[in-house]
């Protein structure tokens, strides 16, 4: 999405803050496996002897995701390693102890390491050290048992390049926002080529069963003038240009992809991205109007979603009424918003700072008076928001303040009914934004880095893995301690998310209720056993949340 939906606004008070081969020779020494490719005709003795600059190791997931599920064992191929050099590596757990290790020599510039320890599920990292003081780490996550791509509340904004898929799988999303830009799909005026889109998309819809959410944004230098810039609905070449864009896309996909649930939302934040129109909800309404219209003529089952807006400061929600009550709601099937409140966690709310929580009451509570025309009142979907997680300007956060916002926004939006929420996004991006700016919202590192979790993905894997199918029931909150109760459809199944706000250091005693036997499952993914005494479960409450897990 554009790079100013992720920013502080500036118009409140400022708050602080992407062989030749001939042959493969494998040794395997003390859980290393060491590979060797061997030219059929090498170099002149002189080009061997010529002197090099030692290389720079890198270490990668074999498979391509750094979260192994609890059948997957976790490999690693080693790049960058001199010849003969001696290998070292090890595993350690969160606490730092070493849970596992080996030695070698390393026979090609490729070394694969395959720990010989059984891992139970939760977090680690593996470092390999070479002679010379050459060393590469990774963290990994070994992953709890439990249902993946199932349940669409849990929700990424992906780039779905082929590397990438093998980490969205892991994840376990139930269904992904992207882009489905107009010039992407008529390059040249007149002409709709889809293949490249199709390429991509296949993967996910096609290939895995995921209900993708396509945003229909962005202008056309032929039409509009600028690539960015909205058409002007009020001028009927344009207006003419963009209907058929949006019949075009919406039939293509319903043709290629029959029986899929498809969702599509209106532009992406108005309020940033208008070009030369005005940025009220007024005008955002007509082209709202249009596109409607023509989606609903191409393909009746989709869901339409609007006004993506970032919707927490004042000037946000006053925007927001406005297009409730000019009707915007008319022309959606719910009502989408982009909570950001980077740095703070969604329920920091107080006078200076609105906070994600207070925002959804009042969504809520809008939303409520403006019901359809069947009389029901409309979902609400959160289509973005996120931390970003380095240190480099206003708005950035710790890792383990990322980990414990995602999955408190996840609880806290719940509670209010969010019927999707998608996390802004799944990988950072390899390039920075066009003003230069590193983006780091992902729950992953980039392409780069061979797509390293964060703390914040092992948090999110395993958030999905205890609640998908389950549903928010009461909540209970004491003080600066949040305890809330999820339970499956027929009552048997449920976990409660608890969780406190008073410090990121400390631990906080509490007692929850639960009956029999279960698990505390760390947001890390490991699991211990417990048992409830007369109904009640003592534990600690700590900054990021903790699951509590058990059946009936």
């Amino acid at each position: 999405m554009e790079p100013s939906s992720r920013r502080l606004r500036s118009a409140d008070p400022p708050r602080p803050t992407r062989r030749r081969s001939a042959g493969l020779i494998a040794t395997v020494v003390t859980g290393v496996v060491l590979a060797v490719l061997l030219a059929e005709h090498g170099p002149p003795r002189s080009a061997r002897a010529e002197p090099r600059a030692s290389p720079t190791p890198s270490i990668r997931p074999i498979g391509g995701s750094g979260l192994f599920g609890p059948g997957e064992q976790p490999r690693f191929t080693v790049a960058g390693v001199e010849r003969a050099a001696d290998v070292t590596w090890k595993i350690n757990d969160t606490s730092g102890a070493i849970v596992d290790s080996g030695a070698g020599r390393a026979a090609a510039r490729s070394v694969e390491v395959q720990p010989t320890a059984v891992l139970p599920s939760g977090t680690y990292r593996v470092t390999v050290d070479v002679a010379g003081g050459a060393t590469t780490s990774y963290r990994f996550v070994r992953t709890i048992a439990g249902p993946t791509a199932e349940d669409t509340y849990f929700g990424l904004a992906v780039d779905p390049v082929a590397g990438a898929l093998p980490t969205l799988d892991a994840l376990g999303a139930g269904t992904s926002r992207q882009d489905l830009q107009w010039s992407a799909v008529e390059k040249q005026a007149g002409t709709f080529d889809f293949t490249a889109v199709d390429a991509r998309i296949d993967p996910l819809v096609r290939d895995r069963g995921l209900s993708p959410l396509f945003v229909l944004d962005y202008g056309h230098v032929a039409y509009t003038g600028d690539a960015m810039a909205p058409p002007d609905v009020s001028k009927p070449a344009q207006a003419a240009a963009w209907e058929r864009y949006v019949r075009e896309t919406v039939t293509h996909m319903r043709e290629r992809h029959a029986g899929a649930d498809l969702s599509y939302e209106v532009w992406n934040e108005w309020s940033n991205n208008h070009g030369s129109l005005p940025d009220t909800p007024a005008a955002y309404i007509e082209l709202a109007r249009v596109t409607a219209a023509v989606i609903r003529d191409a393909d009746p089952d989709a869901t339409i979603v609007g006004p993506a807006q970032n919707a927490v400061a004042g000037h946000e929600l006053r925007w927001l009424s406005e297009w409730f009550a000019a009707g915007g709601a008319d022309h959606v099937d719910a009502v989408s918003i982009h909570p950001y409140n980077q740095p703070w966690g969604p329920e920091h709310c107080e006078p200076t700072n609105p906070c994600i929580g207070d925002a959804l009451f009042w969504l809520r509570e809008t939303a409520d008076r403006y019901p359809r025309a069947d009389g029901t009142a409309l979902p609400i979907w959160i289509t973005e928001t996120g931390w970003p997680t380095r240190f480099a300007g206003q708005g950035w956060v710790d890792p383990d303040d990322q980990t414990a916002y995602v999955l408190r926004t996840y609880a806290v939006a719940a509670q209010f009914g969010v019927e999707r929420l998608y996390l802004f996004e799944m990988a950072e991006p390899s390039l920075a934004d066009p003003d230069g700016t590193a983006r780091t919202f992902g729950l992953t590192g980039s392409a780069v880095t061979g797509y390293e979790p964060k703390t914040s993905a092992a948090g999110w894997a395993t958030m999905q893995r205890v609640l998908a199918g389950k549903r928010y029931v009461p909540e209970r909150r004491v003080g600066d301690q949040s305890d809330m109760l999820f339970s499956s459809p027929d009552g048997r199944h449920h976990t409660r998310v608890v969780w406190q706000t008073s410090s990121r250091s400390s631990a906080t005693p509490v007692r929850v209720a639960m009956r029999g036997t279960g698990t505390i499952v760390e947001p890390t993914g490991s699991v211990k056993t417990v048992t409830a005494t007369d109904g009640t479960l003592a534990m600690s409450a700590k900054w990021i949340p903790r699951f509590v897990v058990w059946d009936d």
